[in-house]
């Protein structure tokens, strides 16, 4: 099916998929057959004929179900649908939406991340096509609802983006979109897997079908069949194929990259020229977690290594239950210099870097402000929920079947179980089988196209030393350091919208008074700034200078990437 939207009108624009074509067909098309790339798959017919750019992009959508096209004028919003971020429900340009515009609409605004100073400005016409990709390998079936975007103005290239958390496809509007779209390229995202149907992503993790495991390779997926169906409308392949994304989706740029460099090994083709990871997550492989060297991860060696699930786990402890008589998370422990001084020793052991400390508070009892609405909410923060369902889709739980560990409080006075039972279960309860998960999702640390990462040292929920610089580490041990730079940027924490400040960082009750924006670094310009220097690296041979910390002044944030220098 195929719309166009201008000013949140639906009108049939004949003329729109001319333009959108001409674009394209000066960019990768010839009258001349001798200069035409080869037909492919149902642009063909025959197959040997000469490639012809399909005049209404049928075929942009092809693999996919529930699939939608739709073009997006320069006027309306465009492809990062700019205006969409303030619409409300029974406002008349809301309701004047399709009901697939406003379901949009909300995946949107449930993942604001960008910082306020960075709203998207950016109005790019080109079309957008949505919908389901399932893709089955070797036995197994990955599905993921996608979305891809084309701008008119297309330079030949795609990046594929990373999705971070458990979010929607359009996690990424706010953070990479724009900048990606400026550039032209066109850009490909999904959802892991996690929102299927129209569950919660969090909740997919309790599905006992270990999704996380493949993560990577859904990266893959996305690479190819955009790839593929882009060939097949405009008769040109991308010349170039970027991986990017933030936190979740920053490790899987990583797993991809690893998954490709496999194949590679194995006599494939290799899908990305490179890869940019911005705060991404790093689970070690087992060669790092073998301490013993005795060739087997056991659950005691797992528990006592810093991953998502431990460096959060061992946060929530040192924090403590934010009613919990004996909480760091309070005014008072905000205000001390260090803050929360009492938590240094074991935060930094956790993997945290030691700029991170403004932030702890604020995640530990993030969303204790739904607890009026949402009481099991009650000092519940980024730190145990996070560990909590993790730990539940590595073991391979169920709600019900994780109820021994939960974050949530049984009642409006105790505390969760999630803290009795770290206090007591053996190994902090891993077992030799969800070990055996958590290794199917391991960072081995071996790629072969230029990989950059970005990370704030004051990162305080993907903690700079455990998820950062353990990869690092890794990538000097196992794989080929001369493909790798990190820069860790002093200040920038883990997600910009948080370093605006906009928190309660000292669980006073009243969010933003603490002046928090001071103490971090917005880390977008130097995330763009980075891909500028990705794509050099890899189509120039141009590498850029050596890992180090980058400064920067917090307090005056530089907010143009072209202004930026590593």
């Amino acid at each position: 099916m195929l719309k166009t939207f201008r000013s949140f009108t639906r009108r049939a624009n004949p003329f729109q998929a001319a333009v959108v074509l001409a674009a394209f067909s000066l960019a990768g098309c010839s009258d001349d057959p001798a200069q035409n790339p080869p037909c492919v798959g149902d642009a063909c017919n025959p197959p040997t004929q000469t490639c012809v750019p399909t005049m209404d992009f049928e075929g942009l959508d092809g693999g996919l179900t529930g699939s939608l096209r739709t073009f997006y004028n320069a006027g309306g919003g465009g492809l990062a649908h700019i205006n969409y971020w303030t619409l409300k429900a029974g406002m008349p340009e809301f309701d004047d939406l399709p009901p697939e515009e406003q379901a949009k609409v909300k995946k949107m605004q449930a993942s604001l991340l960008h910082s306020l100073k960075l709203a998207p400005k950016d109005n790019v016409a080109g079309i957008e096509v949505t919908g389901t990709l399932t893709v089955t390998e070797g036995g197994v079936t990955r599905t993921q609802e996608i979305v891809l975007k084309m701008p008119n103005d297309w330079n030949g290239k795609l990046v594929v983006a990373g999705t971070p958390g458990t979010r929607s496809e359009f996690a990424n509007e706010g953070t990479i979109v724009p900048w990606v779209l400026r550039r032209g390229y066109a850009y490909v995202a999904g959802n892991k897997g996690m929102t299927n149907g129209g569950v919660d992503g969090n909740a997919t993790l309790l599905n006992k079908a270990h999704p996380t495991q493949h993560w990577g390779a859904m990266m893959l997926d996305l690479a190819q069949w955009a790839a593929d169906h882009i060939e097949i409308v405009t008769c040109r392949a991308p010349t170039h194929v970027y991986a990017v994304g933030l936190s979740n989706g920053g490790y899987q740029v990583r797993r991809a990259l690893e998954i490709d460099h496999e194949r590679e090994k194995a006599g494939g083709k290799r899908v990305f020229a490179g890869g940019l990871d911005w705060s991404g997550a790093y689970w070690p492989d087992a060669r790092v977690l073998d301490k013993d060297k005795n060739g087997t991860v056991t659950p005691a060696e797992y528990a006592a290594a810093n991953h998502l699930v431990s460096s959060n786990e061992r946060a929530a402890l040192a924090m403590k239950w934010a009613y919990d008589a004996a909480t760091l998370s309070t005014p008072a422990a905000f205000a001390e210099t260090p803050p929360f001084s009492g938590a240094q020793d074991a935060m930094i052991a956790a993997g945290f870097g030691a700029p991170s400390a403004t932030i702890w508070g604020a995640y530990n009892t993030a969303f204790d402000s739904l607890k009026a609405s949402l009481p099991q909410f009650k000092g519940i923060g980024y730190y145990n929920f996070t560990a909590y369902y993790f730990k539940a889709e590595l073991l391979g739980h169920d709600l019900a079947g994780s109820a021994a560990y939960s974050c949530f409080p049984p009642n409006d006075m105790d505390p969760p179980p999630f803290y009795a039972f770290l206090a007591s279960a053996p190994d902090a309860g891993w077992t030799e089988e969800s070990v055996s998960y958590a290794l199917k999702n391991a960072n081995t640390g071996e790629f072969s196209a230029p990989l950059v990462s970005i990370h704030g040292d004051a990162d305080g929920l993907l903690g700079v030393i455990s998820n950062a610089e353990d990869y690092r580490d890794a990538v000097t041990t196992y794989g080929n350091p001369d493909l790798y730079r990190l820069y860790v940027v002093a200040g920038g924490g883990h997600v910009d919208l948080h370093s605006d400040g906009v928190l309660d960082f000292d669980f006073d009750g009243t969010p933003a008074e603490e002046g928090a924006q001071d103490k971090f670094t917005i880390l977008q310009p130097y995330a763009e700034r980075a891909f500028d220097a990705l794509v050099a690296w890899a189509e120039k041979g141009t590498a850029p200078p050596p890992s180090k910390t980058v400064a920067a002044d917090a307090v005056n944030d530089e907010l143009d990437a072209s202004k930026i220098e590593f």
